[in-house]
């Protein structure tokens, strides 16, 4: 099951419209290092200093993009990839965690840090294709939802016959599943 030219197309363009507005901040930084380049090439007087600021400045924009972009522009790929070409099935829990972010954040002024309590909820899950075992884990925000789910729950997935470490959690039927709305399924 190999994508045709056109399903590929707009995968892609699935995967670039949430990247829209970075990639026009981008384009604002590149046309800004552009100007600044622009100008030193004019001034005669410390114009050097223009080209390598703004040289520096291009470079540094699109090191970040080229840095971070990729494996964004990847998870939405495969992620349109499993909508259109995913296969159902139902995986079993094998653990659930809590990962504890908390932190207290700084000032510079005189007032106390704050104590901020950040916790990701993580439910690990493995389903059997083809007779080979397959584990993922899936993340929740609503404490709540992860306490409804217990270990005998059965959580409905998507996946990539062609891959079929390429999971998703299909979140709406499990809140129809559990009883609650889909926003609290996320």
């Amino acid at each position: 099951m190999k994508p045709t030219l056109s399903d590929n197309k707009q995968f892609i363009i699935q995967a670039f419209k949430p990247h829209l507005g970075l990639l026009g901040i981008w384009f604002i930084f590149l046309i800004v290092g552009g100007f600044f380049t622009y100008l030193g090439t004019k001034i005669d007087d410390n114009g050097i200093a223009f080209i390598i600021f703004g040289c520096v400045f291009m470079i540094l924009a699109s090191a970040f993009m080229l840095f971070t972009l990729p494996s964004s522009f990847m998870y939405y790929y495969e992620q349109a990839k499993i909508k259109k070409y995913g296969s159902y099935t139902s995986a079993r829990i094998i653990n659930k965690r809590i990962d504890n972010y908390t932190h207290k954040t700084s000032s510079f002024n005189s007032r106390q840090p704050k104590h901020i309590n950040e916790f990701l909820y993580v439910i690990e899950f493995e389903f059997i294709y083809n007779n080979q075992v397959y584990k993922n884990e899936c993340f929740f925000e609503h404490q709540s939802t992860f306490e409804t789910i217990s270990l005998d729950t059965e959580l409905p997935i998507k996946f990539l016959k062609t891959n079929p470490k390429n999971t998703t959690l299909r979140r709406r039927k499990l809140s129809n599943q559990l009883g609650i709305t889909e926003k609290m399924c996320r």
